[in-house]
This record gives C-alpha cells, sequence and structure tokens, in this order.
C-alpha cells in the first residue's frame, strides 16, 4: 500500500491509476485513523452535508482531485461500520446519546454515495460475483435498501443464500415488493431466511 501511494507523487497518469486500485477496497486496509473517509464527504450535496452538522460535524470538506465513490469495487458493511465510527471517534464532537444514531445515519451517507448510478451501482461484474448474501437492515435506510434490492435484482444473478437481519412488517411496501422481486430473479436461491420481529409469514406472489 505504502508502494501505490509513492506512484501517486510520480505522474498524473500514475496519480490516477494508483487512486483507482487504492480506492476500490479502501475499508478493508487496517487503520487506526481512517482519515480517507472525510475525502468521501466532498461530493455530498448540502443537504447530507447538513446532516453531518446535525450531530456536531462542522468540518470543512476541501474538493478533491478525483471523486473517490467511483472507484469503488468492494464494499464490507462489517468493515463500513467499524471504519466509521473510528472516524466518529476522531471528531470528539458527536455527544453519546447521539453516538449510534449518528454511526447509522453517517453510514447511510456513505451507503447512498456508493449506490450512485455511476458507482457501485453499475459495477456489475461486482453484483454478479455474489453468491452467499446478508443484509442487516438496520444499517440501511429503507429507501437505500430498496434500492440496493433493486440493483441486486438487475445484477445478481448467482445468489444461493439470502438473508435479511433486523427486519420489521412495518417497513415500507416498496421494501418487500423490491425483496420478493429479488427472490423471483435468482434461479439459484437455495436458502432464504429472514431475523427480526413481527414478520410475514408467508410473502405472497413469490
Amino acid at each position: 500500500i505504502y508502494s501505490l501511494y509513492s506512484c501517486t507523487l510520480v505522474s498524473r497518469y500514475w496519480c490516477k491509476m494508483s487512486n483507482l486500485i487504492l480506492w476500490q477496497d479502501p475499508f478493508s486496509f487496517e487503520q487506526k485513523k481512517p482519515l480517507f473517509i472525510s475525502k468521501y464527504f466532498s461530493s455530498l450535496g448540502e443537504d447530507e452535508k447538513f446532516i453531518l452538522k446535525g450531530f456536531g460535524i462542522n468540518t470543512e470538506f476541501s474538493e478533491t482531485l478525483f471523486d473517490y465513490a467511483r472507484f469503488l469495487k468492494v464494499l464490507d458493511l462489517s468493515n463500513l461500520k467499524s471504519n466509521v465510527k473510528k472516524w466518529i471517534d476522531l471528531q470528539q464532537v458527536v455527544p453519546k446519546a447521539y453516538y449510534t444514531t449518528s454511526l447509522y445515519r453517517i453510514m447511510n451517507l456513505l451507503i447512498k454515495l456508493f449506490i450512485r448510478p455511476y458507482s457501485l451501482g453499475q459495477n456489475k461484474q461486482f453484483f454478479s460475483r455474489l453468491q452467499d448474501l446478508t443484509l442487516s437492515l438496520m444499517l440501511f435506510s429503507t429507501e437505500n435498501a430498496t434500492n440496493l434490492l433493486r440493483i441486486l435484482e438487475k445484477n445478481a444473478t448467482k445468489v444461493s443464500a439470502l438473508k435479511l437481519d433486523n427486519f420489521h412488517s412495518s417497513y415500507d411496501p416498496q421494501l418487500f415488493e423490491a425483496l420478493r422481486r429479488i427472490i423471483k430473479s435468482q434461479e439459484q436461491l437455495r436458502k432464504f431466511s429472514i431475523v427480526g420481529k413481527q414478520f410475514p409469514a408467508e410473502f405472497y406472489g413469490i
């Protein structure tokens, strides 16, 4: 990884090539201070930055050389959560009472950024390789979860095991419809499970 960082200083070409590699799976690198997360926030809209300010994060995010979210190819939600927690701790401004809320709201902002049409959502190769998939709906807003399921329906073809955690019957009907459609679209699906409270025993039309 340090060699790649050195390559970014050689020339414009090597800078771009190195960043393409560094930013395709940045959350997998073991880092005590994941300051790189701040670079993603430069791509957020004003309304989204306002959400950060609501948690006391008033940092001015300067413009970056690249739109790094476009380079992402691998997203492990557990690594994402771990790095966001470290990043929040570094800010030292989020009250304990709002820590969990801020954690998931910030994760949602990043996930929304990653699944934009030109980012992870268009990475058909990434989705086509998925086989064993677990989604914790607690990590998503209903809108993001619905969008992700729609992307999976169109691009994931080899899912054999699908598990949904933190599922609740009060979710938006659009989420249920997206779930129904992805289940029907997976011809190789052999195992499907839901973990949560008050979810329906049957999904009609599947």
